[in-house]
C-alpha cells in the first residue's frame, strides 16, 4: 500500500489528538437538562426543552474531539485492512 494516505491518515490523528478538550464542557446540556428536570418538577410541557437538549447532545457529538478523533483511528484501521486484500 502506498504510505502517502497512510501518512494522510496519520496527520489527521495527530491533529485530532490536539483538538482534544482539556475540560468538560457539558455545561449546557446541564443547563438544559435543568429546563426538562424543572418542566418535570412543575408538570409542565417539556417538549421543547427536551427537544434542545436532544439537539444539543446531537451537535456535541457532530462536533466532539473524542468522536473525530476516533473517526480518525478508524479510517486509519479500515486503510490497513483494505491494503491486506
Amino acid at each position: 500500500m502506498d504510505s502517502d494516505p497512510l501518512a494522510a491518515l496519520v496527520a489527521n490523528i495527530q491533529q485530532q489528538i490536539r483538538d482534544l478538550p482539556e475540560v468538560n464542557t457539558a455545561a449546557k446540556l446541564h443547563a438544559l437538562l435543568g429546563r426538562v428536570e424543572h418542566a418535570v418538577k412543575h408538570r409542565t410541557d417539556m417538549t421543547a426543552a427536551a427537544t434542545q437538549l436532544e439537539q444539543a447532545a446531537n451537535a456535541a457529538l457532530d462536533d466532539d474531539p473524542w468522536v473525530l478523533f476516533h473517526r480518525a483511528a478508524a479510517d486509519l484501521l479500515e486503510a490497513l485492512a483494505a491494503s491486506s486484500r
